[in-house]
């Protein structure tokens, strides 16, 4: 069957007065009596979404009848003169006539949800929604009409790039629409963008990654080359996915894939919790936190902190919070699910959270390479931007010891996503639920305030390995070994490294998963309520001060004291060592050679 064959006009039943199929291309289901592509333009038997113009994009968002658009009145028919057979001119005027458009870029206002926003949609039917001068510039004037409103922007794409017969002019729109942003993004405010199929080009590159959080349409063409420019420089054909939302999302180049039956309610949800104004308060006196704890053998807890059923960071984020829109990657191209990240209600106050996971890792279970810190280090800044408290809930094997990671600059990754956590203005919390694991540990612990659960532990190396480096044999002395590293939470408690415990169900979290979570909410509750209610100024130097003054340190008087009775107990120690082994031969303590700077 033709095209023309599977096409009709049915002006009464489309909205757009456009040609309506009969059939879906894709699996040759009977569109006719489908509320699905009555409603959306979506099949309702293989889910193909077909194209929506800008209008159409608008009003499925935005709530009924509130959409009023902007700057019609702005156009640039021919900037350069560009000449060709048939005039540049001539082409603009006649996509205005067919769809209705004075340019690709529809801008306006309206509310979400109640909740007013500025939106703007590139129609791909008004020469293949690309960007000249005029789609710049209205683009640009709702980025600072929002700025100056104080509101979030929506755009939604549908494009092929900028526009070749307006020349420079028109590649110089991306730099026009970035200085434009920025002034949305000084005021904290959000961007979020929805690539529809297709979205490429220019536009990809200089519009679509400016944004927070981009959201996809199921198996949309995204991305910034064309197929035909990958195809003929590699010579070979591509994967059947290339190109497409879901191998973006897979390696962390957009957020989500979102249907278009739940895009308006996702929409509405996650401009909800990056704009929102509520924060918890204390009523009444603050709850007091428990002070008895099982103190288990080091080992023991160890044991318990990796034990097969007890509930993972990720477990618990899900558990204490009532919404959870996660972040996938931070656009450099790798993914990495040892660490999740994303924003959730925690008592009715949106917070960034992030969660490490022990199951989960690109090279093994729990180990987390580059990638997974600068994941974290996005969310680092994202709850800079939106003024949003930020906890980490920290549970892995540390950091990934391989020579890929090491190449892809591991360690600039860790100190990187430390400092900025150490930077954060937010009010920030860490969680240590299981193993923290040295530097991947420490990376997103510097917090304001640190929990940790009775039987987590906090390690600055396994006692397997400490064990190892020092007998050579882990197996007969790591439990000697795990106590004398001060790894349990009574030890952390004691050395001032965290500020509460966090009591378990039982003999573990493990052994009851809400009650733990239960146990855990209400801690994370109370000391963020706690924290937020210190000014901002003196929550800073406090945090500063706590990380700059960890660990001990003496006086010169009071070291060379502490030096010298520390030597002397030392000396006392070898000498009876040595008296053990060779009683008869031993020398006498006096007999010792001194040294000449504890004896001087």
């Amino acid at each position: 069957m033709t095209l023309r064959g599977l096409l009709r006009r049915d002006g009464a039943g489309d909205r757009s007065g456009e040609e309506r199929l009969e059939r879906c291309f894709a699996c040759d289901a009977d569109l006719r009596d489908s509320r699905s592509y009555e409603r959306h333009r979506v099949c309702h038997a293989c889910g193909h979404h077909y194209h929506l113009n800008a209008r159409e994009r608008v009003t499925g968002i935005l709530d009924p009848a509130s959409f009023r658009e902007t700057d019609r009145s702005v156009t640039a028919l021919d900037p350069i003169q560009f000449r060709e057979r048939q005039s540049y001119r001539h082409r603009v005027l006649a996509a205005q006539r067919r769809t209705g458009l004075a340019e690709a870029a529809l801008t306006g206002t309206g509310t979400l949800y109640g909740r007013e926003v500025v939106v703007a949609a590139l129609d791909f039917s008004f020469l293949g929604g690309s960007i000249g001068v005029a789609s710049g510039e209205r683009l640009a004037r709702a980025f600072e009409r929002a700025a100056s409103r104080g509101l979030a922007v929506v755009t939604v794409l549908s494009t092929s790039g900028v526009r070749m017969r307006e020349g420079l002019l028109a590649l110089m729109q991306l730099p026009r629409l970035a200085t434009a942003h920025q002034k949305l993004a000084e005021k904290g405010l959000p961007h979020v963008t929805l690539l529809a199929d297709p979205s490429t080009g220019s536009a990809f590159a200089g519009l679509a990654n400016l944004a927070d959080f981009i959201i996809a349409e199921p198996n949309a063409l995204v991305g910034y080359s064309a197929l035909r420019e990958m195809r003929e420089r590699t010579g070979e054909e591509l994967p059947a996915d290339a190109h497409t939302s879901e191998s973006h999302l897979r390696r962390g180049l957009i957020d989500a894939i979102v249907k278009r039956e739940d895009l308006r309610p996702s929409l509405g949800l996650l401009i909800d919790l990056l704009m929102s104004n509520y924060e918890l308060r204390p009523v009444g006196r603050p709850e007091r936190e428990p002070r008895e704890y099982a103190r288990l053998e080091a080992w023991r807890q160890v044991q318990l902190s990796r034990h097969e059923n007890r509930p993972t960071a990720p477990d618990f984020v899900r558990r204490i919070t009532t919404t959870f829109v996660e972040i996938h990657g931070d656009r450099s191209g790798e993914d990495d699910p040892s660490v999740s990240a994303g924003i959730g209600l925690l008592g009715g106050e949106a917070v960034m959270l992030i969660s490490q996971n022990r199951l989960q890792g690109l090279a093994g279970p729990g180990t987390i390479g580059p990638s997974g810190f600068h994941k974290a280090r996005r969310a680092m800044r994202l709850a800079r931007k939106f003024r949003l408290p930020l906890i980490t809930f920290l549970d892995s094997a540390g950091a990934r010891p391989d020579l890929a990671a090491e190449e892809a600059g591991l360690g600039d990754a860790i100190a990187r996503c430390m400092r900025e956590m150490l930077r954060v203005p937010s009010p920030s919390l860490a969680v240590i639920t299981g193993e923290g694991a040295s530097e991947a540990a420490v990376a997103m612990g510097v917090a304001d305030r640190v929990l940790m659960l009775e039987n987590a532990v906090y390690e600055v190396v396994s006692p397997e390995d400490a064990a190892r480096r020092l007998y050579g044999d882990a197996s007969s002395h790591v439990d000697e070994v795990a106590e004398r590293l001060r790894l349990t939470s009574h030890d952390c408690l004691r050395l001032g490294i965290v500020d509460s415990v966090v009591p378990e169900p039982g003999e573990g979290a493990h052994t009851n998963h809400d009650e733990a979570s239960l146990l855990l909410r209400r801690s994370v509750v109370r000391s963020l309520t706690a924290i937020q209610r210190e000014r901002q100024k003196r929550r800073l130097n406090s945090r500063r001060d706590r990380y700059r003054n960890t660990g001990q340190t003496h006086a010169w008087v009071r070291g060379r004291i502490e030096r010298r009775v520390a030597d002397l107990t030392d000396r006392f120690a070898h000498w009876r060592r040595r008296m053990g082994r060779h009683p008869r031969n031993a020398p006498r303590l006096a007999e010792t050679p001194a040294d000449p700077e504890i004896m001087r």
